[in-house]
Formats: C-alpha cells, structure tokens, sequence
C-alpha cells in the first residue's frame, strides 16, 4: 500500500531548504512520503519567471508531481503564499487532494490588506530590495522568525547565494500573492488552519477568518513568528497528528 503523500509549499522567496528537517520529521511522524517542491524564480528554479497568478504555480506544481510519481488524493501543507497556492488547489481540483493544511496565510477576499500585510513590515520589505544579499536575508530572518540562530541565519544566506531571486521575481511574487481572491468559495477537501499570535508579516486575523468561513478548526501558537514549522516544528506536527 502507497504512503499518502504531502507536499509542502512555501512562501515569497523562499525554496525547499528553508524547511529545514521539518519534512523529514512529518514524514516519519505520519509514516508518509513527503515533497518540498521549489516554485518557479525560488530555489533550483531561480532562473525561472515567477508566475503572475497563483493558477499558473498550480499547473506547473500538478506537472512536476506527476513526473515524481505522486498520485492524488494529495494532502497539501502550505504556509503564507504557500497557503494561497494549496487554497487555489484544493478549489479547482478537489478531486485531487484530501486535505489542507494552511499555516499564516491570507485569501484578499476575507482579509482587508492592512491585516494581510501588517503596515509595521512595509517598509522593511521595500528595504530589503535595496539590500545586499546579506542584509536582506538578516532582515527577513528577524522578520519572519522569533526563534534565532546563528547557523540558521548562515544556512539561510548560503542559499540566498546559491540560488539568488531576482528582484522582478520578488515583484512579481508578491503581486501574485497580494492579488489572489478564492472567490469565497469553500474547498471540498477537510482543512486545518494554523496560525502565529506573535506573526511580524500577517495577522493572525487573517487566518481566523478563513477558518471561520470554512468552518474549519483554528489553532493559533502563542508565541511563534510567521516561519512557525521553523520556530516551533514539535507544535505543528502535534497539532496535525491531533486533528
């Protein structure tokens, strides 16, 4: 009997090894075959365009799984724009996935943009285009974790250097994710919503809201940041396992 699968989606700039072991620990806390694909302009893709619409990273994400052999029902586990992308999945193929998982995210027709980007972290995201490499990861490492490391940090710049997101690609991200609309409707597949209180990028409001119009259920972490599967991986896996 195949393992189910889940596939982890990230956020705006951020590839397969910002994950850290958090997928190796889900798949050996739920006995499952898990994936961490990059997207388009992140990670082994960086030269790639960075698509305009979430429905374009759904079609190449159901392209890429099918050439790794991974069969639907999928189980979806994504965080901040991450969470966008399995919402957009979960809607337009249900038949596809059996569950979602969405952790700090923010659908722009249930959340108002002042809570989907706390006005606090605007201007340290316009600076961070302005920054060197180093200094754009130290800022986005303070802004999205609580828990800090020093060899976090350092992993996090290799990769940055490795593998560098061009700033159109940041642009174009961020417009994509800023601009999607689920349209209110309701995904067919069970869903479980986790969110930060301590998040410095998106309110936990917003998550609140999505559990409450799709009547799912809400757990939110009293002190984590906005990496939460970084910040407290022990907490997400129990809740999962929980539910």
């Amino acid at each position: 009997m195949a393992l189910p699968c889940w596939v982890l989606l990230r956020g705006l700039t951020r590839e397969q090894r910002h994950w850290g072991d958090f997928g190796q620990r889900l798949a050996d806390h739920l006995q499952a075959r898990v994936l961490c694909p990059d997207l388009p302009g992140n990670g082994q893709l960086y030269r790639r365009q960075s698509p305009l619409h979430l429905s374009d990273l759904v079609e190449h994400l159901r392209l890429e799984l099918r050439l790794l052999h991974a069969h639907a029902p999928l189980r979806l586990l994504g965080l901040s724009m991450g969470a966008m992308v399995a919402t957009e999945w979960g809607l337009h193929y249900p038949q596809e996935i059996a569950s979602l998982v969405l952790i700090n995210g923010s659908l722009g027709d249930l959340s108002p943009p002042w809570q989907r980007l706390r006005p606090g972290a605007l201007p340290c995201i316009a600076r961070a285009l302005l920054l060197d490499t180093a200094g754009r990861e130290a800022l986005i490492y303070r802004l999205s974790c609580r828990r800090h490391a020093d060899t976090t940090l350092a992993q996090w710049l290799s990769y940055a250097r490795e593998y560098p997101v061009s700033r159109s690609n940041v642009l174009r991200q961020f417009r994509a994710a800023s601009c999607y609309r689920s349209g209110g409707r309701l995904p067919a597949a069970k869903a479980l919503i986790l969110c930060s209180r301590n998040d410095a990028l998106v309110n936990p409001a917003c998550s609140a809201a999505i559990a409450n119009h799709w009547r799912a259920p809400l757990g939110i972490h009293p002190s984590a940041g906005h990496d939460l599967p970084h910040d407290d991986p022990d907490w997400v896996l129990a809740q999962i396992a929980r539910w």
